[in-house]
């Protein structure tokens, strides 16, 4: 794998863990949305998820793997809020929930940094 300057490369877990809901109107064709609309899931009359996650613990349908590349999103310009909000580190500090899914499958924790 060539270096991994994102640790999101070498992890993808919170695109296979959480279900990944947000607002319709992020989803193509409906207003401002950029979320391609063969993506989602419908939830309810104003809510949609990603494909593969409807339930938690299931794989984003956009979430995408090589050997040379890792992990990447395949639609990372179009993605929903939940995945634009989603932070690594808040004030320099992990994030508790990216670090136990870390965790959880065996890779070396984020250490803290100064802003």
């Amino acid at each position: 794998m060539t270096d991994q300057i994102n640790p999101c490369f070498e992890c993808g877990q919170c695109c296979q863990y959480f279900r990944v809901s947000f607002y319709h109107a992020e989803i193509e064709g409906n207003g401002i949305g950029k979320v391609p609309l063969s993506y989602t899931t419908k939830v309810n009359d104003h809510m949609a998820c990603m494909k593969g996650t409807e339930f938690g613990k299931g794989k984003c349908v956009a979430l995408s793997y090589s050997n040379e590349e890792g992990y990447r999103c395949s639609i990372y310009e179009s993605r929903p809020s939940p995945c634009r909000e989603f932070e690594l580190y808040e004030n320099g500090k992990p994030n508790p929930k990216c670090n136990e899914l870390r965790k959880n499958i065996g890779l070396k924790l984020l250490p803290e940094t100064t802003i």
